[in-house]
């Protein structure tokens, strides 16, 4: 049997004639750029998030980009994240010349240690943003951090690119701090058919400015306040959007079942599997486990027929484009063990039950049980 990391084929399937629809409405309508799919998908996804404001963008490394801008931050401030995210975490903003510095991470969910950020926060004292990354799915401890983050003065982005729909103590990620950024990638728990992103806010002024770096700067055409991009949300992927987001819900709850499947066919196996704080509502962007044998267990995996990744192999700080940032192995311990160790299995709404257990067997028969 093959099982694959993502299958989009049964999702689209699924909702290929509404798709199909959809499309042709918008070639039909003749318009293509910020027009009135993009802004009813702004209006929907804000309401969802529960949020005043959102602002579509080009994609989601766009999205933390534009949020981090609109709080005005400029070239030499500095910024801290998780060293074991995705580096457009770090990257969008280091491009713009902002400067990353790091905060280990809890083993148990893989998020932001709020404790070593108030360390962190304490030594550094020019911090002026913190970025929590809702990683896998799982949402950080937005209490602590955001209480941390008031006490020191420093401005909250949390990076929901991996979390569309998760809760933390019953609300939305996303609407905690002054600003969110969310990834539409396409394999994406909410995902466009090639690249999208998104920003949400409470803040008018964030709103504001950010509208206006997604669009070379402009208040009005040709008059540009400001320096700015060109990321925009096309008007086909915003309409795509807006519909998939009727489903999210009902997607998600099947990860969550796929997720607990999972955990009743491997929880007697020597597997660390993905936790779930009792505040918290996982949505199992990817389901990551941990293993000693990472590497011999992928290739028993693969010989078998089922596919894996790693999210992610090599820390941000030990990438080389951050080498003269001064890190090095044993900086950041809990992030690093766990890029030694982790496997994201076969994850999205339409893994069937047959596969999960052709997965697990072969996991099963690789520890001998």
């Amino acid at each position: 049997m093959i099982v694959k990391m993502f299958n989009l084929e049964r999702e689209h399937e699924d909702i290929k004639k509404d798709l199909l629809r959809i499309f042709e409405d918008v070639l039909s309508g003749g318009e293509f750029i910020q027009g009135k799919e993009v802004r009813a998908l702004e209006e929907s996804f804000a309401s969802y998030i529960g949020v005043k404001y959102a602002i579509g963008v080009g994609n989601g490394t766009d999205a933390i980009r534009i949020g981090g801008l609109a709080l005005d931050l400029k070239a030499g401030d500095k910024f801290v994240t998780t060293p074991n995210t995705y580096v457009a975490s770090a990257m969008a903003l280091s491009m713009q010349g902002l400067v990353p510095l790091f905060c280990d991470i809890e083993l148990e969910t893989y998020n932001m240690d709020p404790e070593k950020l108030e360390d962190l926060l304490k030594r550094e004292r020019d911090i002026k943003l913190c970025i929590p990354v809702h990683l896998y799915g799982h949402p950080c401890r937005m209490d602590e951090i955001m209480g941390i983050c008031k006490t020191y003065g420093v401005k909250v982005m949390e990076d929901a690119c991996q979390a569309h729909g998760a809760l933390y103590k019953d609300r939305k990620v996303g609407g905690f701090g002054d600003v969110a950024a969310f990834s539409f990638y396409p394999t994406k728990n909410l995902g466009c058919y090639g690249d999208g992103g998104i920003v949400v806010t409470d803040s008018e002024e964030a709103y504001r400015k950010a509208i206006m770096l997604r669009n070379y700067g402009q208040t009005d055409k040709h008059v540009h306040a400001i320096e700015g991009f060109n990321s925009r949300l096309d008007e086909v992927q915003a309409a795509f959007l807006r519909h998939k987001l009727e489903y999210l819900d009902q997607w998600n709850e099947k990860r969550r079942h796929i997720a607990w499947f999972y955990r009743k066919e491997l929880e007697d196996t020597p597997l660390v599997l993905p936790a779930e704080a009792p505040w918290a509502h996982h949505v199992y962007h990817v389901y990551v486990v941990r293993s000693k044998k990472r590497d011999d267990l992928r290739q028993y995996l693969s010989d078998n027929g089922v596919s894996t990744l790693i999210h992610y192999p090599t820390p941000i700080h030990l990438q080389g484009a951050y080498g003269s940032l001064g890190f090095r192995k044993g900086s950041f311990v809990n992030a690093e063990q766990a890029a030694g160790e982790i496997i994201s299995l076969p994850m999205y709404p339409t893994l069937k039950q047959d596969e999960i257990l052709h997965v697990c067997g072969c996991i099963r028969e690789f520890y001998g049980l």
